[in-house]
């Protein structure tokens, strides 16, 4: 992928406790900063369960530790739900057909910006503690209804992804967020299923990649360079990856880095001819730098002296003079 004709996130998870969350920055920059965390049973040894809400039957509470960003770009959290006493046990141990019925926990997936959710998982709890039943969710995501205990988790998770912190590398800026609305519906589709597949694939290189290229085509540069960082981390001497990841450093103005991605493919791959015609186009263009620029592109024409391409690269050169 050429810089000219372009048109156009090591897993980490962390911690986000359910009260105090510090802010941290955009939806897309916070989702591919903290990878995927798989959406295991919350075994009472390993959580940090913080009271939310009382409900007519539940006394409802939050796990901290278990609050992450989904793919999708969904902040996910495990609520556990302890009946309130015994008449509410054994109504929800009908309504389970469960008659051990302890408690259950619930798993959401919380679009913070539509004020949606998703509940994705029920278990149900015996009282040695073991999970007597787990329970599939819907795939649609439904309102919040305001003043539920969802909506005061949601309260509590969803300032995480109000104000940036990195100016330089986040998406949550106006002219991103115009980026992600003018997606054609197409490209959409596209990006979703490339979501869907990182989700179930994690670590493959080949998913990540399906998604930076998506992001690329569909000129969201940022969401572009995050995916193929993953790429990279499998991967680190891919000249294409390190190529076409220097297209969109170019385009958010990462010059630096760019060049950095582009002398490092051309080093793998001396006769990456899009490499090439990057790395000059860098050099004449963003750098001030005719005489490398030359250089680099009489490179190029050594091995591809009649295409389009090459013809266009001729008139550039002519065009920088000696």
């Amino acid at each position: 992928m050429m810089v000219e004709n372009s048109l156009h996130f090591g897993t980490m998870r962390v911690m986000l406790p359910c009260k105090n969350i510090q802010r941290l920055g955009g939806l897309h920059a916070v989702m591919m900063t903290l990878g995927l965390v798989l959406s295991a049973y919350p075994s009472e040894a390993a959580v940090n369960w913080e009271p939310l809400a009382r409900t007519a039957r539940h006394d409802v509470a939050c796990d901290g530790g278990s609050i992450h960003m989904t793919p999708l770009g969904r902040l996910a959290v495990w609520l556990r739900f302890t009946p309130r006493d015994e008449a509410a046990r054994r109504q929800a141990a009908l309504e389970y057909g469960q008659k051990g019925y302890r408690l259950h926990f619930e798993y959401y997936e919380i679009d913070c910006s539509e004020q949606t959710s998703r509940l994705g998982l029920i278990d149900i709890i015996g009282s040695s503690g073991k999970r007597l039943n787990r329970m599939k969710g819907g795939e649609s995501l439904e309102v919040i209804e305001p003043g539920s205990a969802l909506d005061l988790a949601a309260q509590k998770i969803c300032p995480v992804l109000e104000d940036a912190v990195d100016d330089s590398l986040d998406p949550a800026t106006p002219e991103s967020a115009a980026g992600q609305d003018k997606v054609p519906e197409q490209l959409r589709t596209r990006i979703d299923a490339a979501l869907l597949a990182v989700e179930a694939a994690p670590d493959s290189p080949a998913a990540w990649r399906d998604l930076g290229n998506a992001y690329f085509d569909a000129d969201l540069p940022l969401e572009s360079v995050t995916a193929y960082d993953r790429v990279l981390a499998f991967a680190p001497d891919d000249p294409d990856v390190l190529n076409d990841q220097g297209a969109m450093y170019r385009q958010l103005g990462k010059i630096d880095k760019a060049l950095a991605n582009f002398e490092k493919a051309v080093r793998l791959a001396p006769y990456n001819l899009e490499s090439l015609y990057n790395l000059g186009y860098l050099y004449a263009y963003d750098l001030n730098n005719p005489v490398r620029a030359r250089e680099v592109w009489k490179r190029y024409l050594l091995l591809d002296g009649t295409s389009d391409t090459a013809r266009q690269l001729q008139e550039f050169i002519s065009r920088l003079g000696d």
